[in-house]
């Protein structure tokens, strides 16, 4: 976001911007021609990916794919979890039943053979 003592408008940001996302030259080579920043103009250009929801420059490029999220697919995920946690604590209490069973029969075992 734009700060109030900001060197350049919100108009040079996006123009800027829009002429590196439509031309395809890198904002390196802008913000050099501009005597601009390349991090500030690199941040221009995401921001306005961002905010006119354009693909990032490495999902254009098919670096990286874009992911939809749905939020439904993760609340199913999420539900999935917390059945797996809550059967594998089942199983865990289980086991150390099991381990309390054996250990009393050892006792008893060892008991008897003294």
């Amino acid at each position: 976001m734009a700060s109030n003592n900001s060197k350049y408008s919100q108009e040079v940001r996006e123009e800027t911007a829009k002429f590196i996302i439509e031309s395809g030259k890198s904002a390196t080579s802008v913000g050099e021609e501009m005597g601009i920043d390349k991090n500030t103009v690199c941040r221009w250009v995401r921001d306005y990916r961002r905010k006119y929801n354009l693909p990032s420059y490495a999902e254009e490029k098919g670096i990286l794919e874009k992911k939809p999220r749905d939020a439904s697919a993760d609340a199913k995920k999420i539900k999935q979890l917390e059945k797996d946690l809550k059967k594998a604590e089942k199983q865990i209490k289980e086991e150390r039943e099991k381990v309390e069973i054996l250990k009393k029969c050892l006792q008893i075992f060892m008991q008897q053979n003294e």
